[in-house]
């Protein structure tokens, strides 16, 4: 496989895969500007919030003190179409110093543009990850720590985290750490360092909160119910098996807190890795938790930890159905006291 080494001046990268994109966009930038360089050569659009006319200006503006200028615009494919003309004609021909890269979820409009795009620049579709496709991307991306994961260790790891990449990088390099020198990573070397739950259904399960989205809330609450999805470890004791309440209860409410602490971080720290190196996560996991804290106010992030410690208690003194009492944290949670 040979890597395509030349600088395109214009990049359209898209899909839902948010984490191979965002890998992609940090590659490009690494490539173009130093830290010294963004200072006055990194600009950050919005589809949804800036016009073609303002995004075309700065990519056709000479770079300051550095050979590239890097405009990167999130959400192009929310650019009103019928106001698109500016930045396609722009794309017919490009600045030569400016590396513009348009990110988005579908081509959308862009679709009738793609030849133009194609005969000056790239388009890398990123899709979502499954079978073998997202085994591979684990023992490629392990391979690049100088490491090799089994077959049967990425095998349990998409079946405990789940099939989104960002929890899944984050478990691959938790895995890394703690394995130290060793350079084979087995199915034993990952069993008991990384959580029994499926991350991924956490995720989901507080973005449907921090929406106040009551239903999808309790339609992923009531699929783990139904299907037992969290699993446990094997040596538990079989009466424990099948009842995944009290681990999804305290992975809720370490959600909470995990996101209270990126909020506050966030509110004295400027930059993402700074945060991230100061409460010892990884920069996608804060990234990630960052994102749910816009939709959490601090107040119910006090009033949800609350919730979770009271329900914990009302279940161990068996002051009604579990089931029930999970769901009315689900419901008091999607609806939180705005103070």
């Amino acid at each position: 496989m040979t890597v395509d080494t030349k600088l395109y001046p214009v990049y359209f990268l898209y899909g839902p895969e948010d984490y191979l994109i965002e890998q992609e966009v940090q590659k490009l930038l690494d490539r173009t500007l130093s830290e010294k360089e963004k200072g006055m050569n990194l600009h950050v659009f919005n589809g949804e919030e800036h016009s073609s006319r303002e995004i075309e200006q700065a990519a056709q503006t000479l770079p300051m003190f550095s050979r590239y200028r890097f405009v990167l615009v999130k959400g192009a494919d929310s650019i009103d179409e019928e106001k698109m003309g500016p930045l396609i004609k722009y794309i017919e021909n490009p600045s030569p110093s400016t590396c513009l890269v348009l990110y988005a979820q579908t081509l959308g409009p862009w679709k009738k543009v793609r030849p133009q795009i194609e005969k000056v620049g790239k388009i890398i579709e990123s899709p979502r990850l499954k079978g073998k496709g997202l085994i591979s991307w684990m023992k490629n991306t392990m391979a690049e720590k100088g490491k090799v994961l089994s077959e049967e260790g990425a095998g349990y790891l998409a079946d405990v985290v789940g099939d989104h990449l960002h929890p899944l990088g984050n478990a691959l390099e938790q895995v890394s750490l703690s394995v130290g020198e060793k350079k084979t990573i087995e199915l034993s070397d990952i069993e008991g360092i990384v959580s029994e739950v499926k991350i991924s259904t956490i995720f989901d399960l507080t973005e449907a909160i921090g929406r106040q989205d009551v239903e999808k809330a309790l339609g992923i609450l009531e699929q783990v119910l139904e299907s037992k999805a969290i699993p446990f470890k094997k040596e538990e004791e079989a009466s424990k098996m099948g009842d995944p309440i009290p681990l999804l209860l305290s992975m809720v409410a370490r959600q909470y807190r995990l996101i209270w602490r990126v909020k506050k971080m966030a509110a004295t720290q400027n930059r993402m890795d700074e945060t991230a190196k100061a409460l010892r996560m990884s920069p996608w996991m804060v990234r990630n938790l960052a994102d749910q804290a816009k939709r959490f106010p601090e107040s119910s992030l006090r009033e949800g930890i609350l919730k979770c410690h009271r329900t914990d208690l009302a279940i161990k003194k068996s002051r009604g159905p579990k089931n029930l009492l999970m769901e009315k944290l689900v419901i008091d949670l999607c609806r939180p006291k705005m103070t």
